[in-house]
Parts: C-alpha cells; structure tokens; sequence
C-alpha cells in the first residue's frame, strides 16, 4: 500500500502546472474589488436566540427578544404528529414509543408547554434516551415542527456582534459588509437568502439580524425550493405542504405566520425577486444544505431561473456583491457540486453522483440505495455557477476533508479544488480572476487530483491571511504569501480523517522537512515537498505552493 499511494504521488508529480507558482517578486498586484465573498465556516455569533455564544447577556431584552423556541405537549399538538400519513408502517412502533415517551416527559415536568432545549435535555434522560437514539434527524424534526407553538408576533431575533465569544464572526462580516460598501451609495442593501436552511422561515429572522447588526439595510429575500417548486407548479397557495415535500419543514404556516404570508405573496409575483436583486448592493446566502439551495435557483433540468440569472448579470457588471457562509459558499461553484460525505468514506466507497442521503437515514431506513449517511455525493451539473473556477469546499483543514475533495475532483476530472477553512473567507475577483485570503485560518488548493481504488493524491498548495494572487480553473499563479500572522493557540493533532492534522503537521516541512507520513487507523496521508515547493512560515502556520499530497486506505493492515 505504501507503493501505491507513493505511485498516485508520482502521478500526480507529473501534471505539470502551465505555469510556474511565484511567491516572491509577484508582479500581481491585490485586487481592489471583489465580487464574491466566501466564507468557510458557520458565523458563530452572540445571538438572544444562543446566549451562550455571548460574553455579556445583560443586553438581550426577554419582553421584546425571542430567547427559545417554546414546545407545547397538549393533545393539541400531539395528536397531528402521530397521524399515520408521517410514519411509514415499519416505523409506527417507533411513534407509539413516542406517544409513551412524551406522556412520561410531561408527567415528570408537569408543564404543558416548555422550551426546546429542556425538552431534549428530559428526552435524553436514562427512561427515553434509547428512544432519542433510534429516531433520524427527519423525524427528530417533525417532532419539534409539531410541538412548536407559535412565535409571537412582536417578539424578533436579536443579535449583538461584539459580545460574540467567537470574534472571528464580527470580523468576517464587516469584510462581507466592505464589500458590499464599495458597490452602495451609502449603507449596503443587503438581501438574505435562507434557501439552505431546512426551516427557512426560522432562519430568516437571524440572518436579517446578523446583516443588520454589521452595519447593512437588511431584507429576507423569501425564495426557497418549496417557492421554486410552487411557482413552477402554480402551487403559491400549497407552501406550507411543499415545505414539508422539500425541506422537511413541518407546519411553518401556523409557527410563523407572518413570514409564510410574506413568502406566499412573493410566489405569487414570480419578478418579485428579480425586482429586489436590481436594487441590492449584495446578496447573502445563508449555511444549511447546499443541494438544497441549488434546489431553489435552478430547475429540475439545471436550468436557471430568472433570479438567479439577474443575481449572476449583476455581479458580472459589478453591481452586486455575493457572498455565501459555509454551504452557501460551496453551492456558489460551477464544477461538480459537493452535496455529502466524510474523508473517511470517500477513501472507501469513491465518489457517487447521486441524491445526497439524509443524515442519520440509516435509522429510519431511508438512505438511497447503496449509500448511507457519510457516502459521498455529488451533482455533476455543478452549483450556481456563481464561482467558475474549481469545486469548492468548506470548514476544510478543520474537518480534515482534503481525502474527500481530493477524491471527488479526481473521480470528475475536476483540475481544480478549493477548500475554505472555518473562521476564513476568500475573496474573489471574477471580473479580473483574482483572489485573496482573509482570517484567522486559511484556504487549500487542490490541484490535478488523481485516485485509484484505495488511494488519491494531488498537487497541493495552503495559503493563509493575506495571500493573494491570480486564479484559473487550472491552478493559481503569481501568489503572493504573507509573512506574518495570527498566533495558534489550538492545540495541534495528527488526526487528518476529521480534525486539522494534516495542516498543523504541515509546519514539519517549514522546518525544511521535505516530507511527513501520519498514520490514523486504516488511512495514511503523505505530504511530500522538492526544490520546486514554496514554503513560508506566517504567525503560526505554514504555507506550501507545490507540494504533494496523498491519502490511502489500507483496511488489511487494520485488521
């Protein structure tokens, strides 16, 4: 095995770039204007809805502030949940378990109705936790739709950037709102596109805050594949059961009744939303479900609709600023789309283009045919077209996805793959093709991949804050590379299948290393670099341009 992943190594050595990497002397200037902003992670911001991502509570007004989500367990609420028609009949053992389990819970609290969070911390107790365990993320859901009571009309979500513990989040917004700032005539309009999230509605009301909160006009732009679906259908009227068709969203039109209605009188105007894109500074789309998101913009036939192409006009004509976080920035590509999957299992299985499985399917015994909850999957018609260059991926180094970005460019001759880390947003320049890193972690490159049955390996470059250069849809070139940087005060691993080893042991070849092996269960990673590699030490990571990369999967030596 060792030869093996050595011979995919030297194959993919032997992909010569069409032009040489330079990080010295670049006659590549920083691009002054970006039209894309992706961002590589979740905003973990301080919200009333997640005090404890706050530093300071003493803001967060509970009279006018939605603080939970509030759970009703009165025959009500229950009664609709155990109908037949939402349990398949080799599941109606689990749902009278069910009906047991929520009797048990409201007799130990006494309380009809309570928040969301205590209700998981009383379902998980020892009497039902057996029964939290068997239940798929699909019907952990259904449940909480159906105890949901309504949210108060007068109550709204609030956020507070700078009391976020996680300060990474109030300095990747501003970037996004500078962005959008150089395109506005004053403070940004900014759109929010919640298409991912599996409850849209829900995610509206953060997201607008989030906007507002780092300086822009916001508005919830209301399109989602349950809209996109109605409109093609002339269905506007029947929202609230295509939510439930194709976000798994259950009973929306009753929790949040005013954001349904404004959704419904935006179907109805199939230009409403070409309107709101032609008087936007930027657009933001919103972490969930990439292939979800693709879902609302395109067709069935991947074609895309009107939005879409006035959001994709304007940003050619440099009137629009896009910007995506974390599965929104992934959905921005023209390549390939990502839609499923861990390292571990793309170094087992391959890459499968097909439907991506829903998580935890595996307990409701609804995963594709052949697959199961970690396969990975991919649309080979690509994303939104937004982002031309390369399959895109995101929270990379940290959960240690380079096997699996590396086995689906491979497996879809794809030239080129980018990887975004969490707390780090890349900066594009469509119109001149040119990027730039900013944040607290950095970008990956993966370039020429190549696989053969247990083993990939590519071309393999990581820049970090403040690296800039030019971009194609073959590789990067003229790169310059920082020379300082952000201190790391993580704790370094080797572990590469899921966590960031393979870039916190990447600073080995910085100490003029030429190559590492780390070892985790059946998989192996090799990182080898040559008089042709680029290496710069910034803070406290290493950066690399042509270096190699390599995974494989030894099950024998496992056993």
């Amino acid at each position: 095995m060792r030869t093996q992943i050595l011979s995919v190594l030297a194959a993919a050595v032997s992909l010569a770039f069409s032009g040489p990497v330079a990080a010295q002397a670049s006659t590549t200037e920083a691009s002054g204007s970006h039209q894309l902003v992706l961002i590589g992670g979740e905003l973990q911001a301080c919200s009333s809805m997640a005090s404890d991502r706050c530093d300071e509570t003493g803001w967060i007004d509970t009279s006018t502030m939605r603080t939970d989500r509030f759970l009703n367990l009165t025959d009500k609420y229950v009664h609709p949940l155990l109908h037949d028609d939402l349990w398949p009949a080799h599941r109606r053992e689990i749902r009278d378990e069910l009906d047991a389990a929520l009797d048990t819970i409201k007799n130990r609290i006494k309380e009809d109705v309570l928040p969301e969070r205590v209700f998981q911390d009383e379902f998980t107790r020892r009497v039902t936790k057996h029964l939290y365990d068997s239940l798929s993320n699909r019907e952990w859901d259904m449940i909480i739709d159906h105890l949901e009571m309504p949210v108060q009309p007068n109550r709204r979500i609030a956020v507070n950037l700078e009391e976020s513990l996680n300060k990474a989040a109030p300095a990747l917004m501003k970037a996004f709102i500078a962005e959008a700032q150089r395109v506005s005539d004053g403070k940004p309009n900014v759109l929010v596109v919640t298409a991912a999230a599996r409850d849209s509605l829900n995610a509206a009301g953060y997201y607008t805050s989030l906007l507002a909160d780092a300086g822009a006009n916001a508005s919830w732009l209301p399109i989602d594949a349950a809209v996109n679906a109605a409109q093609r259908g002339k269905r506007c009227d029947e929202l609230d059961k295509l939510r439930a068709e194709h976000h798994n969203a259950f009973q929306r039109a009753r929790v949040h009744g005013e954001r349904h209605n404004e959704q419904v009188e935006f179907c109805k105007n199939p230009q409403a939303g070409v309107q709101m894109v032609a008087n936007a500074d930027a657009i933001f789309f919103a972490d969930g479900d990439q292939h979800r998101l693709r879902s609302a913009l395109l067709n069935p036939l991947s074609q895309p609709t009107d939005l879409l192409t006035a959001i994709y006009q304007r940003m050619l004509d440099d009137e629009l600023v896009v910007g995506g976080e974390n599965a929104g920035a992934i959905a921005m590509t023209g390549r390939p789309l990502i839609t499923n999957g861990t390292s571990r299992m793309a170094m087992k299985e391959g890459a499968r283009s097909a439907q991506p499985p829903a998580p935890a399917c595996n307990l409701d015994e609804t995963c594709p045919r052949d697959l199961n909850p970690d396969s990975l999957t991919y649309h080979p018609l690509g994303g939104l077209g937004l982002f031309p260059y390369a399959t895109l991926d995101a929270e990379f180094a940290d959960k240690g996805r380079h096997a699996r970005l590396m086995r689906l460019t491979a497996a879809t001759q794809t030239q080129l793959g980018v990887g975004i880390d969490d707390e780090t947003l890349l900066l594009v320049d469509v119109l001149n093709n040119k990027f730039k890193v900013k944040g607290k972690r950095g970008v990956s490159f993966i370039v020429g991949a190549q696989d053969a049955a247990t083993a990939a390996a590519s071309t393999f470059h990581y820049v970090t804050d403040g690296a800039y250069g030019d971009i194609s849809d073959q590789d990067i070139t003229n790169v310059t590379l920082p020379t300082e940087g952000g201190i790391v005060t993580e704790d370094p691993t080797t572990r590469f299948m899921g966590k960031r080893g393979a870039i916190d042991s990447l600073r080995l070849i910085c100490r003029e290393r030429d190559s590492f092996t780390l070892v985790e269960d059946a998989f192996e990673m090799t990182v080898l670099a040559d008089e042709g590699t680029i290496r710069q030490s910034a803070g406290g990571e290493c950066q690399v341009l042509n270096a190699r990369m390599g995974v494989a999967w030894k099950p024998a030596q496992n056993m």
